[in-house]
């Protein structure tokens, strides 16, 4: 029989939509943020400590800036997706970015550049622009600059990235577990850019437990469970994008049993788990109680290792 021959390109083009495939199956990808640049060593280190490794491993890009290529070796070595959070402000001094002028087109060299970092992967990478945006702590919160202006912004940017060829970004829209401040005026659905702008709804929440002043000790299901089902009128898919406990004010081990269970009660389609000290220790340091039931809980295969674009 004689053999076919398939061209390169369409061989290409065939292995670059298996792994772009959509899936349809009841999954939750992994993730984390391990580190301002994470490495292969980290991304290694969470497998060995948690007994999957981060399907996703999320960075986030100050305005102006690329994304590390060391970074882009090290996470993709190890087989993960690279999730992209890209601030639009400078994070030294916190002041945000000519954000009309970004409308105007101010920014779209730059904005190019990283969209074909993106589209030189040739797999899929979650991008989320301006996250929060529900919330007052950013520049380009909306109740600083309208609605109206956050939309554009968002819509621009992913514009160019189209232009730019990046077809394999999955762009990721993610808000504030709680609108804040609340009321009409400020509801997460404002900001909601389109249809054709979104792959992912994403939702960020922490227990912040007594480290604050102004917190208190939350349970899982009280900070997403509403929210994930006012997310569920845009018919997309729902992530967590961010999310973390600490161990001060109450059992930690408890809540991220409680965490895992909810995650899978409410159909979410992934998480980036904020495994890091910062604010305060979000860290679930190997060996502890929380380590070891979160290490249970994910021995479950509704928890996935490998990244997918769900549907």
């Amino acid at each position: 029989m004689k053999k076919a021959v398939v061209p390169s390109a369409l061989v290409c083009l065939l292995l670059f939509s298996a792994c772009f495939s959509y899936c349809g199956d009841r999954t939750c990808m992994t993730g984390a943020f391990l580190s301002d640049r994470p490495t292969a060593g980290e991304i290694k280190a969470f497998k060995r400590d948690y007994g999957k490794k981060p399907a996703m491993v999320m960075v986030f890009v100050n305005w102006g800036d690329v994304i590390d290529r060391r970074v882009l070796r090290e996470v993709h070595s190890q087989k993960c997706a690279l999730f992209v959070t890209l601030e639009p402000w400078d994070q030294i001094t916190k002041k945000g970015i000519d954000y009309k002028g970004l409308v105007a087109g101010k920014y779209d060299k730059y904005i190019s550049a990283v969209a074909m970092q993106v589209k030189s992967l040739r797999r899929p990478v979650f991008v989320r622009f301006a996250h929060e945006m529900n919330g007052n702590w950013y520049p380009w919160s909306g109740s600083a600059i309208g609605a109206e202006l956050y939309v554009a912004a968002y819509r621009r940017v992913k514009d160019v990235f189209d232009r730019a060829g990046a077809s394999n970004a999955v762009w990721v829209f993610s808000v504030n577990w709680e609108d804040v401040p609340g009321g009409p005026a400020n509801d997460f659905r404002k900001y909601y850019p389109g249809d054709a702008y979104v792959d992912i709804i994403g939702i960020d929440g922490y227990n912040w437990g007594d480290t604050q002043a102004w917190a208190r000790w939350r349970e899982f299901d009280e900070l997403f469970a509403a929210r994930v089902k006012e997310s569920g009128e845009f018919g997309k898919p729902v992530i967590i994008s961010e999310f973390g406990s600490t161990s001060s004010g109450g059992d930690r081990a408890s809540w991220i049993a409680g965490a895992m269970d909810g995650m899978k009660r409410l159909g979410i389609k992934g998480f980036v788990l904020f495994n890091v000290d910062k604010e305060t220790d979000w860290r679930f340091r190997p060996g502890s109680p929380e380590a070891k039931i979160l290490k249970e809980k994910l021995k479950d295969n509704y928890f996935s290792d490998s990244y997918r674009v769900p549907e």
